[in-house]
C-alpha cells in the first residue's frame, strides 16, 4: 500500500526543517493543507496508533519520526519488573 499523497512529503520536509516540527503539535491543519494531505488521512496522522500509519502505508522510518514529533509513544510500554520477573 502506498501512503495518502502528501504524507511522505510532508515527513521528509519536517527532516530537512526541524524548526516546523512544532507545528505537528500546534498546527498539524496548516501542514496538511500545505503538502494536500487527503481528509481521511488527517485523523489517522491526528490519533492514529504505529499499526494504523503503518497500514494506511506510511514508511516505517516516518512513521516513528511523526509519532515522536506529536509527542506519541512509538512502542508499547510495559513496566520493567516484566522483564527482571521472568528471568527468574
Amino acid at each position: 500500500m502506498t501512503a495518502p499523497v502528501g504524507v511522505h512529503a510532508l515527513i521528509e520536509h519536517l527532516v530537512r526543517h526541524p524548526e516546523e516540527r512544532g507545528l505537528v503539535k500546534t498546527d498539524p491543519d496548516a501542514l496538511f493543507a500545505r503538502f494536500e494531505v487527503a481528509e481521511d488521512a488527517r485523523p489517522v496522522l491526528r490519533a492514529g496508533s504505529r499499526d494504523e500509519l503503518s497500514a494506511m502505508g506510511v514508511h516505517g522510518n516516518y512513521v516513528i519520526k511523526w509519532l515522536i514529533w506529536s509527542g506519541r509513544p512509538t512502542l508499547p510500554f510495559f513496566a520493567m519488573s516484566h522483564f527482571f520477573d521472568r528471568r527468574l
